[in-house]
């Protein structure tokens, strides 16, 4: 009978880079320009040595692997010397310093499901640079409650606003229980959009923020809405092509002017520009023919 081993890996390894910021998920930019993000620090199996493995944000289909001591070592240009890739943290996300950022890029890698088209790490990240553009400085519990408010989501299900609030416990260790609570609280209020304390009207007010965009975004963002629930509407309606897209704006229109029967869409004066433009929306949007 023949026996196989497993190799047994030497003892003078290449060592591994210890930057606190080559973490699975971290955004990075190339010094031209680029957008990527860390996908894992690996080894060449030939030599065992180092390398970095990440994606681009424009085609995250393929991977790019580098050794890593050429990932992060510096380069000379017209401009002077720079990095290869600089880490691309988000100004917008310093509210959630309390956290770490690998507990920060676990729950936003919870967006980035294919399926999810609308509800997606960039809803995410567009709050928190809607709230930092405005010189809004939110408290704890309020950029929990971004940060989770749609970390569960599942099309046509009832209780993705309460599955999100429950898993804040669960992965933002060492925060405190009333944050956690407050936080948690403000989450389940994104089922109704009512809040049901001061802290969760300006969160919701941000959540809501895409229905004023400008008139061509709006509508990508119905197209968005649509790709996501798509699969789930055609299965119950037995519905297709243009009919299920009929289907499913009528059923957005519901929604949305049901919305707009409240005397405020935005409960704050931090996005009373914001209400206009949101109503213009959803007028276009009840018009006859406007999901044609």
């Amino acid at each position: 009978m023949s026996s196989t081993s497993t190799p047994v890996a030497p003892d003078n390894l290449p060592v591994l880079p210890d930057d606190p910021n080559l973490i699975a998920g971290m955004p990075y930019r190339h010094y031209k320009g680029g957008a990527y993000a860390i996908a894992g620090i690996g080894r060449l199996e030939s030599d065992l040595s180092a390398v970095v493995v990440y994606e681009s944000m424009r085609d995250r289909s393929l991977l790019w692997v580098r050794p890593a001591s050429v990932f992060v070592e510096p380069v000379d240009t017209p401009a002077g010397t720079v990095p290869r890739f600089a880490p691309a943290w988000p100004a917008s996300l310093a509210c959630l310093d309390f956290l770490s950022r690998s507990d920060v890029l676990a729950v936003l890698s919870l967006y980035d499901a294919p399926y999810r088209k609308y509800h997606d790490r960039t809803h995410v990240l567009e709050m928190f640079e809607a709230a930092r553009a405005r010189g809004i400085a939110l408290n704890a519990a309020q950029a929990l409650a971004v940060l989770f408010h749609d970390a569960v989501y599942v099309p046509g299900c009832e209780h993705n606003e309460a599955a999100s609030a429950a898993l804040i416990e669960t992965m933002a260790p060492n925060v405190d229980a009333s944050t956690i609570a407050a936080a948690a609280s403000i989450v389940r209020d994104t089922a109704t959009h009512t809040p049901s304390t001061d802290d969760a009207a300006i969160v919701l007010d941000l959540d809501l923020l895409r229905l004023a965009a400008p008139a061509d975004d709006f509508d990508r963002y119905s197209e968005a809405v649509f790709a996501e629930n798509r699969a789930l509407l055609a299965a119950r309606t037995g519905l297709e092509g243009e009919a299920l897209w009929q289907a499913f704006m009528q059923r957005r229109a519901a929604f949305l002017g049901k919305l707009a029967e409240r005397p405020r869409l935005f409960l704050t004066d931090a996005f009373a520009d914001a209400e206009a433009s949101a109503r213009g929306n959803i007028v276009r949007l009840l018009q006859p023919g406007a999901g044609a």
